[in-house]
């Protein structure tokens, strides 16, 4: 029995010393995970990604960045690349968000190894992977490519902070922070981290790093770009349930730990355990993080704090993922944590690791919820009443539709426009400018004006959710004196899953 402790011990030691030689086990584990979830149909939001990313001219491109998806260029040449190189497949189209995500969490792993050893190094790998932004490692959106230049940006700064000249360091730091302000208009939230983590170092040290601060500011001269961006965000009209409240800062941090709520219980069992005075137990050196370090990861925790309080002025909805940049400091926090409640003890730290793995496994980090709405589908939709016009009331939907059907099924597909009906029953116009989007993108399916598409249609289907927040077309019609009639309720593998048929009883008077 001795033998064999003492052989596990040893075993453990080797893990902590040399942790790449299981590293491969967490990264097939990621691939496993995340793999099939990767290949999934776009949703809509992707498809502004995939169409921009793709467009024939310059020119579209940068009509699409400025008035359409409203986002900085870097994630859409990303994308184009993987394409030229692996073929127009969702998987090659998410690979670059794909292998993004997991050099974030390398990062994370490599400086937490460096200074505490592989077993907490493999725990802050599993933490960083289970959280709620794990999902968007299977996203094409730039998320999971902010949040690694946000990695590597603090990878650098770390090692170029007191050097005595200019180093690569300091020129990667230059170009990861350049990366992010070109990746996403809310990155700036993520440099101010940085900087309050070098403004801390330089009152300790009370000496002005002048390297690092060129570095750390020169970057943000691109902000600049973001003014017509964040112009024609703030000129949509969001549903007012899409609006962000103060509420949102505890709910935004509690959504993200939700899958390590196992976890973070057994975490809190092990600091009530610290807390209790023992003689017995081993004192060891604890995980001590310099207070520049510490002021950072505290700054770039709150950072969709602040985020959540410019959306509450602005009027700008506030979406989960726009936080993704706290995934790092929650990685390490977590792990600080974890150190100080079982003092550090490695057998602990690697049987955690192992805990981690295994619920990110067992969860598939949440692609379940993605996957479920493509599995079980009913196709019947395509054919029922197929000698009628099938109209999507959600403009999710509609471009959805567009992309995955056949020729066939899109030349009775219809999107409707009404600016007056969108902004009195959703008081929104987010989808007001699909004409727009016919124009732009290769949309094969029809967008009609609701009064031209009524006085032509006596019957049709729609495709829609009663009382969605920003679908307006069923009250619209009910309110016109439409028979609205279910026919079908399930799974369609879109948001929506009720099919109503359409009966008009007077077609409108035609509009002088």
């Amino acid at each position: 029995m001795k033998k064999w402790i003492q052989s596990v011990s040893r075993v453990i030691a080797l893990v902590d010393q040399r942790p790449m030689l299981v590293l491969p086990v967490w990264i097939a584990a990621y691939v496993l995970v995340f793999w099939r979830a990767a290949s999934r149909p776009f949703w809509y939001d992707e498809l502004f990604s995939y169409y921009t990313s793709l467009s024939p001219s310059f020119e579209r491109f940068i009509y699409c960045i400025l008035h359409i998806d409203l986002h900085p260029p870097l994630q859409y040449f990303f994308i184009r690349l993987s394409v030229e190189i692996f073929g127009d497949t969702p998987f090659a189209v998410r690979l670059p968000f794909l292998l993004a995500f997991l050099v974030a969490s390398l990062v994370a792993f490599r400086l937490v190894t460096e200074r505490w050893g592989g077993a907490l190094g493999l725990v802050t790998l599993g933490f960083f992977w289970s959280l709620s932004f794990s999902t968007y490692a299977v996203e094409a959106r730039p998320y999971a490519i902010l949040l690694a230049f946000f990695s590597l940006a603090t990878l650098c700064w770390l090692r170029a902070a007191g050097q005595p000249y200019w180093t690569r360091m300091h020129t990667g730091l230059v170009l990861s922070l350049s990366a992010m302000v070109l990746t996403h208009c809310f990155s700036p939230t993520l440099a101010l981290a940085l900087m309050a983590g070098e403004a801390a170092r330089t009152i300790v040290e009370r000496k002005i790093d002048k390297r690092t601060w060129v570095a750390l500011l020169a970057p943000l001269s691109l902000v600049a770009i973001y003014i017509p961006l964040v112009r024609n965000a703030q000129a949509l009209a969001y549903p007012a349930a899409f609006h962000a409240d103060p509420l949102m800062i505890p709910y935004f941090y509690y959504a993200i730990a939700i899958p390590l709520l196992p976890v973070i219980g057994i975490l809190f069992l092990l600091v009530l355990w610290a807390t209790i005075p023992s003689a017995k137990r081993t004192q060891t050196i604890p995980v001590s993080p310099k207070f520049h370090e510490m002021v950072f990861c505290v700054t770039a925790l709150l950072s969709p704090a602040l985020i959540i309080c410019y959306t509450v002025w602005s009027g700008v909805p506030f979406w989960l993922r726009y936080g993704v940049g706290s995934t790092l400091p929650a990685a390490f926090l977590l792990t600080l944590v974890f150190s100080w409640a079982s003092r550090r003890n490695t057998a602990a730290a690697l049987a955690m690791a192992v805990l981690i793995l295994a619920l990110f496994v067992s969860r598939r980090a949440g692609t379940n919820n993605l996957m479920a709405r493509f599995e079980n589908v009913n196709p019947a939709y395509r054919t029922v009443h197929s000698q009628l016009p099938f109209v999507a009331a959600s403009g999710l939907a509609f471009l959805e539709l567009d992309h995955n059907e056949s020729d066939q099924f899109t030349s009775r597909l219809f999107y409707l426009t009404d600016l007056e009906s969108a902004i009195r029953y959703a008081h929104a116009s987010i989808f007001e400018g699909c004409p727009v989007l016919k124009r732009t993108f290769p949309v094969r399916a029809n967008v009609q004006a609701y009064n031209d598409f009524v006085m032509n249609h006596h019957q049709f289907l729609v495709l829609g959710t009663p009382k969605h927040p920003e679908d307006w077309l069923l009250e619209k019609l009910r309110d016109d004196g439409g028979r609205i009639e279910l026919i079908m309720d399930g799974k369609f593998g879109y948001r929506d899953q009720k099919l109503f048929i359409v009966t008009m009883d007077k077609a409108l008077p035609r509009a002088d």
